[in-house]
């Protein structure tokens, strides 16, 4: 077994009291206080997340626009200067080989963002079916969330960039903390935030410099999860994969099923079926959380299993995520969810749990 993986902030992590953990073989901060504080902490102020295990790939060329338009859901073709879009890498079947978001930079200059544990696949992936455009690894990269309400308040002092002007899901190329880096305005918690693309060795200083704002705390990957998941946010390897296509995970809106990329013709097929099983939330009275795996039972019987599941520090009561029959899936419908200790009732919620986040909010 290879030994994980450590980011440009592993020390700093470490000397914060961070709680070590290997996920995706990267040793990585489960939580520094608490999970329960650093989640309520970023829905009120700013927290900082370490996301230097992200892949990053730079996609340039003059076929590359093209080219990523048949490799990935994004129709890169179309999309604007300056902004991002969510997508897919799909496999023939119409399957998740993972979940993107992909940044034009410039006309001929893309980023690319995927998840740790498939980035060295998609990589290859990605080789195979970008012919003339140049794919390159950012392994000299990293990147740091600031994610918060207050995040751009806490973030305008460091930056030469105008945040005001950056919309949800917007990116630029500029300066933060004296470094040339890429910022985006998007994020993964529900919150306004920002993600910083920028050298390594850079990643220190600038962790150090917002720490010193008394509002800036850091947040480990307990609290990212519990945040995500009051939106209902999809993570990779448990609402989605290689057994899972988007349609099934209710994701269709981000896919137009006419375009040129690798598995559409599938997309286009699984639209047309009845599918055997829907992705929905889940909604407990009560604060005993379930967790991932446990079943789901309607009637006695068992329907489906939690994708992910966690108590909500913001609405207080359990919550989670699971597949079940599309008959099942109305909003209101009761089951069971059956953990180790206890029987547990939810209802089908509507997505998201938590609907004050301030992500897309107007500057």
């Amino acid at each position: 077994m290879s030994k994980p993986q450590t980011t440009p902030l592993y020390e700093k992590h470490v000397a914060a009291g961070g709680r070590m953990v290997d996920f995706a073989g990267w040793l990585l901060p489960i939580q520094y206080e608490s999970m329960l504080a650093e989640h309520r902490h970023c829905r009120g102020a700013v927290s900082l997340f370490d996301t230097s295990h992200m892949g990053q790939f730079r996609v340039t060329g003059p076929s590359a626009a093209a080219e990523l338009s048949r490799a990935l859901t994004q129709n890169a073709e179309i999309l604007p200067l300056g902004r991002g879009k969510y997508g897919f890498l799909l496999n023939e079947a119409g399957f998740v080989i993972d979940d993107t978001v992909l940044f034009r930079l410039a006309a001929v200059d893309f980023l690319l963002v995927v998840n740790a544990g498939p980035a060295t696949g998609d990589a290859s992936v990605l080789r195979h079916r970008l012919t003339d455009a140049t794919l390159r690894i950012l392994e000299d990269w990293g990147k740091l969330d600031v994610q918060g309400p207050t995040s751009q308040v806490a973030l305008a002092p460091l930056t030469e960039a105008n945040l005001g002007d950056l919309p949800y899901f917007g990116i630029c190329q500029t300066v933060v903390n004296g470094v040339e880096c890429i910022l985006a305005r998007s994020g993964y918690t529900g919150e306004l935030g920002y993600e910083i693309f920028m050298p390594a060795d850079a990643l220190p200083a600038l962790w150090d410099r917002l720490l010193e704002n008394s509002d800036v705390k850091p947040a480990g990957l307990g609290a990212r999860d519990s945040l995500r998941l009051e939106m209902a946010y999809p993570l990779y390897g448990h609402e989605l994969s290689l057994e899972i296509n988007p349609i099934e995970a209710g994701l269709a809106n981000f896919l137009d099923p006419f375009g040129p990329y690798v598995g559409a013709e599938a997309i286009r097929e699984a639209e047309l079926a009845c599918p055997t099983k829907s992705l929905v939330a889940l909604r407990s009275d009560q604060r005993r959380p379930f967790r991932t795996g446990d079943e789901i039972l309607a009637d006695g019987g068992r329907i489906g299993e939690i994708s992910s599941g966690a108590f909500s520090p913001s609405l207080e009561v359990a919550i989670g995520m699971g597949f079940v029959p599309p008959h099942l899936a109305e909003v209101g419908t009761e089951l069971t969810i059956k953990t180790a200790r206890a029987d547990i009732p939810v209802r089908v919620a509507e997505k998201p749990f938590y609907k004050q986040g301030t992500c897309g909010k107007k500057n």
